[in-house]
């Protein structure tokens, strides 16, 4: 399965979202990877996941400390935070660094922030709960020369497209769902946008 564009699904704590993702052809998925996190993945989960999947990366999420043994999680791939205190030594650890911005403020202060991050994040994930109007897409497009950037929310299985094509950024970012039962997942929204994002293998 191809997409038109990069996925990162975070918030990953279940097989079911791992199978369905790499199935759809996802690029990378995350994992909240410390204890103090609501869906904390162990170390022994996260080896029993990983080793069912095939074809896609793995993240690390990291949003209150940078104390994590990584030797514990051998296959992750990426780092993820949202925390500036946590920049500096995440950055050390080798592993190329998303950095999460919810943007609440005008975005002129989100391209500050950008600006003084860059030498130590490979791309930033910028979230928004309102939808995305013209204005901030265009904005967004002048973000996106300059930076890799996943855009967040702001978007739904209709309108994805259209975002891609004005702003063309690096990717997009969504969330897995909870496991309400073995097997059983509520994806909210996820399921649609991707199958919304699928390749013409006519193209």
């Amino acid at each position: 399965m191809a997409l038109n564009t990069r996925v990162f699904v975070s918030d990953v704590d279940n097989l079911g979202d791992g199978r369905y993702c790499a199935g759809m052809g996802v690029e990378l998925i995350g994992f909240p990877i410390e204890a103090s996190h609501k869906r904390y993945v162990s170390p022994d989960k996260f080896k029993e996941i990983a080793s069912w999947l095939a074809g896609i990366k793995f993240a690390g999420e990291l949003y209150e400390s940078a104390e994590v043994n990584l030797e514990e999680y051998e296959a992750i791939d990426v780092l993820v935070t949202d925390n500036p205190a946590l920049v500096n030594d995440l950055s050390k650890l080798g592993k190329p660094l998303i950095f999460r911005i919810k943007v609440e403020n005008n975005l002129s202060e989100i391209e500050q922030q950008m600006s003084m991050l860059e030498q130590q994040v490979e791309m930033f994930q910028l979230e928004f709960e309102e939808t995305l109007s013209e204005e901030t897409l265009k904005q967004l497009k002048t973000f996106t020369e300059e930076y890799k950037i996943l855009i967040a929310g702001g978007f739904d299985e209709n309108s994805i497209n259209d975002v891609l094509e004005t702003v063309n950024p690096e990717g997009i970012a969504l969330k897995g769902g909870s496991e309400v039962s073995v097997g059983v997942n509520t994806f909210d929204g996820l399921v649609e946008v991707i199958e919304a994002i699928e390749a013409d293998e006519w193209d």
